[in-house]
Parts: C-alpha cells; structure tokens; sequence
C-alpha cells in the first residue's frame, strides 16, 4: 500500500508540474526584455501594452514567445536592438499578436543594430495590418525591417499551414541604416557594416506584405557608402506563398524589387509548390524588379508548382534594369504566370533568364490598362532594352505570350530593342517552345479587331536567335486582317522599319525538328529592313522556317539568308492591303540581299489563289528597285507553285540582280514565267550550270510579257553550262543575252545576242528557233594546243521550226587566233557550225537553204579583217592584218622619233 500511495503521489505531481508548465508557456520572455516609454509586466498570460514598443534583446541576449493560442498586442516589437541579440517565437493554432503602432514608429524591427529573430508557427499569426489608419498620422512610418542598421543580422520565418504574417507600408530585408555623431546626438549602425537579412516562408505558411525591398543601399544620414546588404528568400513547399498586395492606404502598386544599390546582393528561392503573388491593384504597375543602380541578384523557381503568379493589371518582371545584373531561372517545372511585361536587361543593366524542363514557363498572358499604362496594351517581352539580355529556354522549357483583348497592339517580343540594347534568345532541345499568339475577337476583321504577333531581333540594337536541337519559334496571328485594317504577323531579322534607322538581328534554326513558323493573317519574315539595319538568317541540318513571305534586304537594310540543307517554305496569300502570294524577295525597295541555298535544301513557294507564288530579285511591283543575289547550288532545290500562269520567277524585276544554279540543282517554274532583267532599268544574269536545270513555261532574258504580247524589257544575261533549260517560250530581248554549253528544250526567240558555246562549246536546242530582226548570234573560234581549232557549235534537234531569215551572225577569233590559219585550214565551213540531231542522237548537216538571207561578219581580238564575206555554200573571203603588239607599237613610234631627231641635227 505505500508503494502504491508512493507512485499515485508521484504521477500527481508530475501532472501539476505539466499543468504549471503549460501556463507559464503561454507568453514568456528572458534576458534583455523591457517595454518603452512605459515600464510594463509582460505575460504570462494574454497582454496588451498599448501604444509600448516591446524590446527583446537590447544591448544583451534575450528572448520572448507566444504559444498556445495566446493574445498578444503591442505598438511595435524589436528585436535585437543597440548590439543585442533578440529571438522570438509565435506559435500555435489562436496565437495572436498584433501591432498597432503609428506613424511616427516602425512596427516590426528584427536585427535592430544586432541580431534578431522571429518564427511564426503552427497556425500562429502575426497581424502587422491592425488600427492601419494610424499609420497616416506623424512620419506616416509603420515600416517593418528584417535587419534595419548596417551591422545587423535578422531572420524571418512563417512556418506551417495557417501560420501567417501580414505587414503594411515598407518591408525591408538587409536595411544599411546609419546614424551618428556628429550629424547626429545618437548611434545607430555600424559605419561600413554589412547586414544580412533572412526571409523564409516554409510549408503552408503565408506572407503578406504591401511592397518589399530585399537588399537595399546605404541609409539613414551618415552610412560611409561602403556598407554591404545582404538578402535571402526562400518560400519552399506547397502552400507556402509570399503576397504582395500593394498599398492597403495608399494606391500604391505592389512591387517587389530586390538588389537596388551596387553594395546589394539579394538571392530568392521558391521551391517544392512555393509561390510569390503579386496582386496589385488596377491601375497601377505591379512589379518584380530584380537588381537596379548596380546591384546583384539571383533568382530560382524551381519543382513543380512553384511559381511567380501575377493577379493583378499591369503585372512587370524585370531581370535586370538601371545598371544592375539579375541571373533567374525557371527549373524542374518553375513557372511565371501572368505577367504583362517582362524585360530582361534594361537601361544599362545585365539580365539573364534560364528556362529549363519540361513544364517550366514564362506565361507573358496578362494586360495593362491605361490607367496603368497610360494605353492599354497587351503582352510584351523585351530581352536587351537599352541594356544586355540573355535568355535560354531548354529541354521542354516554354515561354508564351498570348493576347486574347483587342487592345492598342498585340503581344511583341523584342530583342535588341533601342541603338545601346544586345539581346539573346535560345530555344534549344525537343518541346522547347516560344510562342507567339492572338486571338481574333470580331469575326471578319474590322476597326475594332485585335492586334497579331510581332517580334524584332535587332530593332535598333543588336539581336541574336538561335533555334538549336528540335526548339520552336511559333507566331500566331489568328486576328483577320482585310484590306481596310490590315493585320499582320511578323518576324523582323535586323530592323523593323521602311524609314526608321534599324538595327543588327541574327537568327540560326538548325537541327531536326528545328522551326520558325508563322501561321495566322499575313504572314512575314523581314531580314535587313530598314535603313541601315542589317540582317542574317541561317537556316541548316534539316531545320524549317515558314510564312506567307520573306523579304531578304529591304528599305535600305542589308539581308543574307543561309540554307545548309534544310527547308523554306512559303505558302498562302494575304488578306490584307497588299494581298501578296507566297512569296520571297531578295533585293527590295532599294535594299541589298545575298541568298545562298545549298546542300540539298528545298525552296517552296506555293499558293493557289489568285495573287499566285513568286521569287524575287533586285526589286519588287510593291517595292522597286534593289540589289538581289541567290545561288542555289549542292542538288538543292526550287519549286513555284501557283495557279495556272501565275508563278514567277524575277532575276531583276527593275533592280540588279544576280543568280547561280549549280551543282546538280533545279528550279521548278511549273507552267509560270521566268523574268531576267525584267523592266527597263534592270541588270539581271542568271547562270546555270554543272548539271543543273530550270524549268518554266516561259522565259523572259532583258524581255517582259504583257497581256498582249511581249516588249523589251532590262539588261538580262542567261548562261546555261552542262545544264538544261525547259520552257514552251524563250525570248531574248534586245538588251538580252543567252549562251553557253548546255540544252535548251523549247522555243527561242532572239531579239537581241544569242551566244551558243562557252569559249567554244557546244549548245542543243530542241525547239524552235526565230532570228528576230536586229538580233545576233555569234559563233566563236579559238586555237588549240595541237594547232587545230575549236568553235562554237549550234545543235538543233530533229524536227526544229527554225526561221533565220533575219539571222545575223558574228564569227569571233578569241585570243590571239589567226583567222588566214582558220580559212587555211577549211575551217570556215558553216557545217563547223551548226548541226542538225536526229531523234537517235546523229547529228548531221543543216540545210543551206535556211541562211539564205543571213548576214556574216567577223571580227578578231589580234587581227583587223577586212572585205569579208560568207555564204553557206561557199565560205568566206576577206583579208586579215595581225595587229601589232602594243610592245611594237612603242619601239616603232621610238624609232620614228629618232629618226626625226636625226633630220633635224645641222650638217658639221
């Protein structure tokens, strides 16, 4: 029995002594606590002291704690105040503790010139919001620090579902305030100190603030400027959220910057499903800015369900502005969603933003209004605004800019945006994607239609894209453009502009899978537009760009397109003012561009509708004059498609223009025409060559066709060498010019210089032949090394129509070729010259009956020939001179003049 009374005595007092520790619990302190200006008990029970600043660790160690559903009020609490080091705990489900202060007091100081630091837990709130209308009294202060003088060190944390904190006014993490004699009759902080500030937001817990400013510059009235702040945020698991609400007294925006002072260094991590929200109010800009006035910055968002959320108008994140450097990233499934506007490197700042993983996502989806904004706008990115950006989107990563509101323009991404910009975008690996879109929001078009898609590398700065490994750059313009409000789609490589000074853009689209593609209204790629931009597109390994159309070198600006086997594909038509077909144009407006298309890559412009598919050098109906070069070279490939006459190939349609098809390459016209030197005014040469071929259904060299026949037109030089040439018509104008070694299947007729041959060779046509009046053709001769004689020879296949009634042919010597050795040898027989081919491939003579009323003339580059003439049947007759060398020429004339001097001496 006494054991037993022993034991039952024993448990009783252990249960008196859990029920006396769970009362003391409720609210304790130790060390250095002390109220001000009232001296006042504090705890163990629910307490209020009024308008009394809590102070807990002043000048010594201290702590204090709320548990167990306690109530706790106060003006304001410090922690770690004059040296000190103060922590704090709020904790439990009902623990309640309020600041009330005016505006003459701040109302949360953690790392008060010392140590500082507080947890809210386990459902606990700290309710910083409370009598809010006090706060425009005095000073209009009620700001809350996390670390408030240089020197300091504070810690912040909210921790588990329902726990939360809520602060108006100022909240300030890493403060460099410094006060001191003899500005001032008081210390506070440490001249030249560093202060680190600390705010985590853990599992569940929740943050609310109006603003937040995470490492700041050096404060108060006598910092020495070298003081150093240092932040850290981390909101880590799910439901963990940082809100950022804006001004509950002021209409204020709610913004969150970080880094703002070269002596700043801020870092932010949101993780495992954390979020910051920002969710301003309307009207204003509501804002993440990361890094200003040479500050520095880093930035994750990473798992997920993390995320940055923009909920409010006029939503703003910046990565990098007024001379800072920010790095963020987007990881493992991190997302932006939201954002109005973002800007990566701006006003002379640094800026870098990594997309990595799948599910991982910029969602540039929100929208300013004009009270924010002044006009209201829709998406837009800027990388390299006045400033340096780069931004990398891989493995899966996503950025999309999306517009949905017809409003003053659609969504625009920019790189490179004013003269002192550079920006960098890279889309690299398989489901990496940046896109572009709108939504049409009248059906038909219309004044009150929404706005497409535009993008610019190197509006006036220096732009970079490159689209690597299966990336995609997609824009979408779904707006329906019309004649009245037209709407386009457009990609700018290097400028943007017809009058404006453009910058410098280079795009690079290379890989399997790897695209550009513009879908939607009127669709438009410009390299190099605009005066004095430049621009440059390559596009290789199986990579693809599409559109309606491209102008390569317009309005002034300078454009080279690169294809390394890979595709181009034009298709459609316009709906808009212009209504063009497919199209691509190098050499427009009086700009200059330079085409190469190699290595077995296809070229394809097709459009059924009634405006046709064209390709276009040195100048355009809609845009006259210019400098166009393309060389298609590799097995590469051209095809034009169109409606029945309606595809066009343009070698200088009122420009210069030169174009080379090689290396086993073709172009397919299919029915419609091929222009060299098309207008009046132009230079075109086309050159076809190493078993290459072109094809079309008619062919215009310096000749136009009309809709009542043909006229002459520019210069135009064609040239086919071991090649073949495919076309019902051929017409060489007056200023016109074909020749070389090759096969030509079709019908030629010559109103200006046919030259068959190169130097001699060799030239068959399967087709007929009209020698138009004042036309000429000439025939070439030249020595081997074996005293014979090569010339030209002019082959026509069994059956040719051939009308040489006004045929006038020029036999040329080349080089130093004896024409009396040529005659002496039976050369000048017209069977030297010009063939008849069977269907089985034997050439025989062609009738003599066919240049009865031609002319001959010849002429030699070393021989003066006179008196000649030339009959088929029987030869020529004429005298030829050899020229004396210019060598001889000048001791003949030294010989004459001395010889003159010698007449003239006086005799002895």
């Amino acid at each position: 029995m006494r054991q037993a009374a022993l034991s039952i005595t024993a448990a009783a007092v252990h249960l008196l002594a859990l029920a006396a520790t769970s009362a003391q619990a409720l609210i304790t302190s130790s060390g250095s606590n002390y109220t001000y200006p009232g001296v006042l008990a504090i705890g163990p029970g629910d307490t209020d002291i009024g308008a009394n600043t809590l102070t807990v660790g002043g000048g010594a160690p201290g702590s204090f704690s709320v548990t167990a559903g306690s109530q706790f009020l106060a003006a304001s609490i410090r922690f770690g105040d004059n040296l000190g080091s103060g922590t704090g705990v709020f904790d439990g489900a009902g623990t309640r503790v309020t600041l009330t202060a005016d505006g003459n007091s701040n109302r949360l100081d953690l790392g008060a010139w010392g140590s500082g630091q507080l947890t809210v837990s386990g459902g606990a709130t700290l309710n910083g919001r409370a009598n809010a209308a006090a706060c425009l009294l005095g000073n209009h202060w009620c700001n809350n620090f996390v670390g408030n003088a240089a020197g300091s060190d504070a810690s912040l944390t909210i921790t588990g579902a329902g726990s939360n904190a809520s602060f108006l006014r100022a909240f300030v993490v890493g403060g460099l305030a410094v006060f001191r004699p003899p500005i001032e009759t008081f210390t506070f902080g440490t001249p030249g100190g560093t202060t680190q500030g600390r705010v985590q937001v853990l599992d569940g817990g929740l943050l609310s603030t109006d603003s937040a400013s995470l490492g700041v510059a050096p404060g108060g009235s006598s910092p020495l400027g070298s003081e150093r702040s240092f932040a850290s945020v981390l909101i880590d698991g799910p439901g963990s959220i940082w809100r950022v609400t804006g001004g509950s007294l002021e209409n204020t925006g709610a913004n969150f910057a970080t880094a703002s002072h070269r002596n700043a260094w801020a870092t932010v991590a949101i993780s495992r499903g954390g979020r910051l929200e920002i969710a301003g109010p309307a009207g204003r800009y509501n804002a993440v800015n990361l890094s200003s006035n040479g500050g520095r910055s880093d930035m994750t968002v990473s798992g997920a369900q993390s995320a940055i959320d923009f909920v409010g108008d006029a939503g703003v994140l910046q990565v990098g502005q007024r001379l800072g450097t920010a790095n963020m990233s987007l990881s493992d499934g991190g997302q932006v969603r939201g954002v109005w506007y973002v800007a990566v490197g701006r006003d002379g700042a640094f800026g870098e933003l990594n997309l990595d993983g799948t599910d991982s996502l910029l969602s540039i989806t929100g929208t300013a209004s004009a009270a924010a904004n002044g006009v209201a706008t829709n998406a837009r990115l800027d990388i390299g605004r006045n400033g340096t950006g780069t931004v990398r989107v891989q493995n899966g990563a996503r950025i999309e800019l999306r517009a949905t509101e017809a409003l003053s323009a659609g969504p625009q991404l920019s790189l490179g945006r004013e003269a002192a910009s550079s920006g960098r975008l890279d889309i690299s690996g398989v489901g990496s994607v940046v896109s572009l879109s709108a939504a049409s929001v009248l059906a038909g078009g219309g004044p009150g239609e929404a706005f497409n898609p535009l993008m610019r590398v190197g509006r006036e700065g220096a732009g970079t894209l490159n689209i690597l490994a299966g990336g995609k750059l997609l824009l979408e313009g779904q707006a329906v453009s019309t004649v009245a409000d037209s709407r386009s789609t457009s990609l700018f490589i290097g400028g943007s502009s017809d009058t404006s000074n453009g910058g410098q853009g280079i795009a690079l689209v290379s890989g399997v899978g790897s695209e550009i593609r513009l879908s939607g209204s009127d669709t438009y790629i410009g390299v190099g537009h605009g005066p004095q931009s430049s621009g440059r597109l390559t596009v290789a390994d199986q990579a693809q760009v599409s559109a309606i159309g491209m102008n390569v070198g317009r309005s002034g600006g300078l454009g080279v397109l690169n294809v390394d086997h890979a595709s181009l594909s034009f298709s459609g038509q316009q709906s808009g003012n212009f209504q063009s077909g497919a199209y691509l144009s190098i050499g427009r407006s009086g700009g200059v561009g330079v085409a190469n298309i190699g290595n077995g890559s296809v070229l394809t412009l097709s459009n059924l509708g009634d405006r046709g598919a064209s390709l276009n050098l040195g100048g355009t109906a809609n845009g006259p004059t210019g400098d166009g070069s393309l060389t298609l070279s590799g097995g590469s490939q051209i095809h034009i498609q169109a409606a029945a006459g309606l595809a066009a190939l343009s070698v200088a349609h009122d420009g210069s223009a030169l174009m080379r098809v090689k290396g086993g390459s073709s172009v397919d016209v299919g029915d419609g025409r091929i222009f060299v030197g098309r207008l009046s005014g132009s230079d075109g040469t086309l050159l076809v060559s190493e078993g290459s071929s072109i094809a079309a259904g008619w062919v215009g060299v310096g000749r136009n066709k009309t809709s009542t026949g043909t006229v002459d037109g520019g210069t135009g030089t064609l040239v086919i060498n071991n090649s073949t040439l495919t076309a019902a018509d051929i017409y060489i104008g007056t200023n016109g010019f074909l020749g070389g070694n090759g096969v030509i299947n079709g019908a030629v007729h010559n109103f200006g210089l046919f030259s068959p041959g190169n130097s001699p060779g060799t030239m068959l046509i399967n087709g007929a032949f009209t020698a138009e009046a004042g036309s000429r053709l000439i025939m070439e001769v030249e020595g081997d090394a074996s005293h014979g004689f090569k010339t030209d020879l002019l082959v026509f296949g069994e059956g040719s129509r051939l009308d040489l009634s006004a045929l006038k042919v020029e036999f040329r010597f080349l080089g130093a070729t004896d024409p009396n050795a040529f005659q002496a040898s039976g050369g000048f027989d017209i069977d030297n010259f010009f063939h008849s081919r069977s269907a089985g491939g034997v050439d025989g003579e062609l009738s003599h009956t066919l240049f009865a009323t031609a002319s001959f003339s010849a002429q030699a580059e070393h021989y003066t020939i006179s008196g000649f003439s030339f009959t088929a049947d029987g030869g020529a007759v004429f005298t030829a001179q050899a020229v004396p060398e210019p060598q001889t020429w000048v001791l003949l004339l030294a010989g004459l003049a001395c010889l003159g001097l010698r007449r003239s001496k006086p005799a002895a």
